[in-house]
């Protein structure tokens, strides 16, 4: 005899009066037997929905991954630009520095020889070492206020 026909011949027995113990287990072996066929049936499509989520979520990472990527080598050009427009603001500041040096250095020997030629005349001679610094200082000015309009004047990071 097939379970089958022992849960049906269960059910007719507890539908005659017959003991409702053996329906009741009847009923659990039959809900078992369902549930365990219903496993059986979906394990495949189960599979499949888990292997298509797997592969949805790394291509998902793969695309993140891509987007951080490009971000990250946008954002390192950029500061690359960036860099060398200060390097070359640095290099233009310290170029003024020497400049200033030189025009310093070239103004106190020029004093210190007119003196030395004639110290009767140091005033005179002080009063054009002055002059030729004012200038100097005119033309100083100048240079700063170049490379401070080169400074505005500069493409920004988003504009490159």
């Amino acid at each position: 005899m097939t379970v089958g026909a022992q849960a049906a011949e269960a059910v007719v027995q507890t539908a005659a009066g017959g003991s409702i113990r053996a329906g009741v287990w009847t009923g659990v072996i039959l809900a078992a037997i369902g549930v365990i066929s219903l496993v059986v049936r979906q394990w495949g499509p189960w599979q499949i929905i888990a292997r298509d989520t797997r592969r949805a979520d790394m291509e998902g990472m793969g695309r993140r991954i891509a987007d951080l990527e490009s971000r990250l080598d946008r954002q390192t050009a950029a500061h690359e630009v960036k860099l060398e427009q200060e390097r070359a603001q640095h290099a233009a500041e310290l170029q003024i520095m020497r400049h200033r040096m030189n025009n310093l250095d070239q103004c106190l020997t020029m004093l210190l020889a007119l003196i030395e030629l004639d110290p009767a005349k140091a005033r005179e001679s002080a009063s054009r070492v002055r002059q030729m610094r004012e200038r100097q200082e005119a033309l100083e000015v100048a240079e700063k206020g170049a490379i401070a309009a080169a400074r505005i004047a500069s493409p920004t990071t988003e504009e490159i």
